[in-house]
């Protein structure tokens, strides 16, 4: 899972918070990235995530 940030300084905690109340403790590796913009100017987090199911 990939998480990509804008204002990353702003939105690090309650995103943090989010991703933790919704995942529990089933964390999946991923990273998060603060970047410069998005592909829309009002955007500022983007999620990209793979799922696998047996």
């Amino acid at each position: 899972m990939e998480i990509y940030l804008t204002n990353a300084e702003e939105h690090f905690d309650p995103v943090i918070r989010l991703f933790k109340e919704y995942v529990g403790q089933h964390r999946p590796a991923g990273c998060l990235l603060g970047v410069t913009y998005l592909a829309s100017a009002e955007q500022w987090i983007e999620i990209s995530a793979v799922a696998h199911t047996d």
